[in-house]
C-alpha cells in the first residue's frame, strides 16, 4: 500500500452506502482516480465540506495497487470556487468541464497540463470571464492535451495551408480541415479562415495567454456546435451537464 498526497479537483461526488461517499478526482500527478471516503456522509469535521464537485483540494489517499478504488483518508479544501456557484450559467459551464475531463481522461494517466488547464479555467469563471468564450477555449485546449486535436494546419486531403481568405470546412470523420476543392463531404462544418487561425492559436499559445483570445459572434456560431459534436463523437455518448445549460438558455442552439 502506498500513501499519497496530491493536489486534486473533485470531478464527481456520490453517496455510497449509508455512511460513505464515492469520489472521482483528477490529480496533478496521478491523473483521474476514484476512491471511497469512509464515514464522509456522517462526519461533518473530517473532510470539512471538501469533497463536493468542483472543489480544489489537497487530498491524501491510500493506493493499494495500480487499479481499482483508492481509500481517501483526508482532504483539505484549497478553493470551493464559491464565486461561480451562485451563478447558474457559470456553474453549468464549470460542471460541463469537469464532466468532459472525467469522461475523456484515462484512469491513472498523469496529465499535469490538463490539470493546470482545468484549474485555471475554474479560476477564470470565478473571476468573471465570459463563460461561453472561456468554455470554447477550454474545449479546444482540452482536446489538444488529450490527443484528440483536429488538424487546423492544412487540408487533410490535399495539404493546402489554411492561410487564404476563403472559407474552410472541418470534418470530424476526417480529423481536420477541408478546403473548398473537396465539396460534398458528409458531416462538415464551415469555418472562416479567421476562426481557423483562432482555433490554431488556442491549441498552441501559452496557458497564461490562452484566456486573452476572443471568439466574435460569428466564430462562436461556427465553433459552438462543432466542438460539442466532436467531443460527443470521441466519447460516443452525450454529456449530462448540457441539460442544465440548455434549460437556462446558456448554450443558445448548441448541441
Amino acid at each position: 500500500m502506498v500513501i499519497r498526497k496530491n493536489e486534486a479537483i473533485i470531478l464527481r461526488s456520490r453517496d455510497y452506502s449509508e455512511s460513505d461517499r464515492l469520489i472521482t478526482f483528477f490529480t496533478k500527478s496521478n491523473g483521474r482516480l476514484t476512491g471511497i471516503a469512509k464515514g464522509a456522509r456522517r462526519s461533518k469535521k473530517r473532510f470539512v465540506h471538501s469533497l463536493e464537485q468542483l472543489s480544489y483540494v489537497t487530498i491524501a489517499y491510500a493506493d493499494r495497487s495500480t487499479s481499482g478504488l483508492v481509500r481517501i483518508d483526508a482532504s483539505e479544501l484549497r478553493s470551493a470556487f464559491t464565486g461561480l456557484r451562485g451563478d447558474l450559467a457559470r456553474l453549468g459551464y464549470a460542471s460541463l468541464s469537469c464532466e468532459m475531463v472525467l469522461e475523456i481522461s484515462p484512469e491513472r494517466q498523469s496529465n499535469s497540463a490538463l490539470f493546470s488547464l482545468l484549474l485555471q479555467y475554474l479560476h477564470q469563471l470565478e473571476q468573471g470571464a465570459d463563460p461561453e468564450n472561456t468554455s470554447l477555449l477550454f474545449q479546444v485546449r482540452m482536446l489538444s492535451l488529450s490527443g484528440y486535436a483536429p488538424n487546423f494546419q492544412t487540408c487533410v486531403f490535399c495539404g493546402q495551408e489554411a492561410y487564404s481568405g476563403k472559407n474552410w470546412y472541418v470534418s470530424i470523420a476526417e480529423g481536420g480541415l477541408l478546403c473548398t476543392a473537396h465539396p460534398g463531404i458528409h458531416g462538415t462544418y464551415p469555418l472562416s479562415v479567421g476562426t481557423v487561425m483562432l482555433l490554431r492559436r488556442a491549441q498552441q499559445t501559452s496557458l497564461t495567454k490562452l484566456w486573452r483570445l476572443r471568439f466574435d459572434r460569428k466564430s462562436r456560431e461556427g465553433c459552438r456546435v462543432f466542438l460539442l459534436d466532436l467531443i460527443r463523437h470521441h466519447l460516443e455518448k452525450d454529456l449530462k451537464s448540457l441539460k442544465l445549460l440548455r434549460q437556462i438558455g446558456a448554450l443558445n442552439a448548441a448541441g
